[in-house]
């Protein structure tokens, strides 16, 4: 249930209506989470950054990156991004094996070793926050550092998402 009023681009302050009406423009909708976000035009300016830079090209894989977000969502319970980043997976040719095994975790040996030592991070960090040495080093041994902050940017802004998409009812 939506526990919040959204604000539609027309009716947005000015800012607000500046980010909404280029994300129409760039993806044809502006998702409910956005619309209230609204309310506070700084702060999605803020997350949208951060999004954009955690999750835009870099050193990992944009399919990986979909993949992480889909697993850190099943475990908060997100399924309005599951559902979303599902889709986007599909879009960055993510096979759909994958993308169904991505929601129940690293376990699957349909995922390779790289891929694992991404999710198991994914996953301590998401459920615990603090993440094992044991899964560090594994990550260590199939990434850069640079690539290990880039997971862990991808990683700790689908949280963010997560707990403003669930808290605020989406």
């Amino acid at each position: 249930m939506q526990r919040i009023s959204l604000i539609e681009p027309k009716a947005a302050d000015p800012s607000a209506k500046r980010i909404m009406e280029n994300l129409l423009k760039q993806f044809g909708v502006v998702i409910p989470p956005v619309k209230a976000l609204a309310h506070k035009p700084d702060l999605l300016r803020a997350v949208l950054s951060l999004t954009n830079t955690a999750h835009g090209k870099g050193e990992i894989d944009l399919g990986l990156k979909e993949i992480l977000n889909i697993r850190a969502s099943s475990i908060n319970g997100c399924e309005f991004c599951v559902k979303m980043h599902s889709s986007l997976a599909q879009s960055h040719k993510v096979s759909l094996e994958k993308i169904n095994a991505a929601k129940e975790g690293s376990g699957n040996s349909i995922f390779s070793e790289e891929e694992r030592a991404a999710l198991r991070f994914c996953e301590e960090s998401t459920e615990k926050v603090s993440v094992t040495d044991e899964t560090f080093i594994s990550l260590k041994d199939s990434f850069s550092e640079s690539a290990i902050v880039e997971i862990s940017g991808v990683v700790s802004t689908i949280n963010l998402w997560n707990r403003i998409i669930v808290g605020l009812g989406f």
